[in-house]
């Protein structure tokens, strides 16, 4: 082996190569030393290689080597092929058969066109409770009276508080015409929606008044008695 010398290990090396006039491939290359950088100059040393030429003997046998073992290594393809011949084998033998399905009655399916269907034709209380607050707002128009309308629902009770400043009119003598307007509004509802809900109507605070005027003369009655 011949020694070289260079500034760093890979300078070395290609001079090596240059005056041997080899490759890298057909080089046989060993690091002697590394380069020392020193301090300020002191220390200095250079890296050292040794490099030999691989000869064309050695080269053969390798290559001759590595084309045995490529012949002896089988291909991917004959590997997957042999895996699948297997798999068809094992398959062919067992009973991979599928369960058998219970049987459905096309008379108890129903399709979800057909659901969404019947959730349409179920009654919808804000749909009723608009439509009957429209209604008795006509009526009021029909008066010729200035009135607002505030609609609440709960359950199946649709619920109308009507605010003016002549509820007297509305309310009516003994609350007829209040309890006439009910009147109309339920059977506006159950033409339309059937019995699915019940509306109930009161003037600024009529019924609650009633009820406690209604109630004191009861008691006012029973203690005559």
């Amino acid at each position: 082996m011949v020694l070289f010398t260079g500034a760093t290990v890979e300078e070395a090396i290609e001079k090596g190569l240059q005056e041997l006039n080899i490759s890298r491939l057909r080089a046989h290359i060993k690091v002697v030393s590394r380069e020392k950088k020193g301090f300020l100059g002191f220390g200095k040393k250079p890296a050292k290689v040794e490099i030999e030429g691989i000869t064309d003997e050695v080269t053969d046998i390798n290559e001759s080597v590595e084309l045995k073992n490529i012949k002896n290594v089988p291909s991917s393809v004959d590997v997957v092929e042999e895996y699948i011949e297997e798999v068809d084998e094992t398959l062919e033998k067992e009973d991979v058969s599928q369960p058998e399905l219970p049987k459905i009655d096309d008379k108890n399916v129903v399709t979800t066109s057909e659901a969404i269907e019947k959730i349409d034709l179920l009654p919808n209380i804000e749909v009723a409770a608009a439509q009957v607050t429209k209604y008795v707002e006509n009526i009021i128009y029909e008066m010729d009276l200035d009135a607002t309308i505030e609609t609440t629902t709960s359950k199946r009770q649709i619920s109308l508080q009507i605010e003016t400043p002549e509820a007297g009119r509305i309310i009516g003598y003994h609350g007829k015409v209040l309890k006439s307007l009910q009147l109309l509004a339920q059977n506006y509802l159950h033409d339309r929606f059937s019995k699915s809900f019940s509306v109930s109507i009161n003037v600024h605070d009529y019924v609650e008044h009633r009820t406690e005027t209604l109630i004191d003369f009861s008691k006012k009655i029973a203690s005559v008695f």
